[in-house]
């Protein structure tokens, strides 16, 4: 999609320009001439990258420095980092990842269910309706899988999806006790 392509020209003009020299730049979406950043930045930039296509992994993997993934059940992250890290590494490059999660926490398993479950027990049906014709209408493969999903809202022993209903690029939640919400975190964290 196009925004891919404009993310990755940004990425690339922005990193000649970080070099302090002039730049002379012409993109399909950017246009530089003589075109430079004065003062010169510090450092190098990092571009954190997000996205669930197979678009977006590969995007990150040839110019990001961090992926952002939203919570899935850990055997989809472990693979999105499987594909993501194999590109990378093809281009001689290194990619670390971050996750986007939310948490519902309470001392009992149940009252933390409930908990999750009070957020969108009072949602406006005019918003949940809304939302579900946006995210069934919806290229962008992360709210399809979003919306796939979005019935059941329990998407793992501890992942519930249920403020996708009525919030835009939500996610999931980790729910349950604090041990629970621990141990979860702990897996994804073994994943890297």
């Amino acid at each position: 999609s196009g925004r891919y392509a404009q993310a990755e020209e940004l990425m690339r003009a922005c990193r000649a320009l970080w070099t302090g020299e002039l730049v002379d730049f012409n993109g399909t979406y950017i246009h530089l001439q003589g075109a430079r950043c004065s003062p010169a930045p510090l450092g190098t930039p990092r571009f954190y990258q997000g996205g669930a296509s197979p678009r977006a992994e590969s995007l990150a993997a040839r110019h990001a420095e961090v992926y952002l993934m939203w919570i899935e059940p850990p055997e989809q992250v472990a693979a999105r980092l499987a594909r993501v890290t194999a590109q990378a590494q093809a281009g001689g490059r290194q990619v670390t990842f971050g996750l986007r999660t939310h948490l519902v926490v309470r001392d009992d398993p149940e009252a933390a269910w409930s908990a999750a479950e009070s957020l969108i027990a009072h949602a406006d049906p005019g918003v949940v309706q809304q939302r579900q014709a946006v995210m069934v209408g919806t290229p962008m493969v992360g709210q399809q899988a979003q919306a796939v999903r979005m019935a059941q809202h329990r998407v793992g022993p501890h992942l519930w999806n249920g403020l996708s209903t009525v919030r835009v690029n939500c996610g999931t939640a980790i729910v349950g006790t604090p041990e629970q919400v621990v141990d979860e975190l702990l897996t994804y964290w073994r994943l890297g």
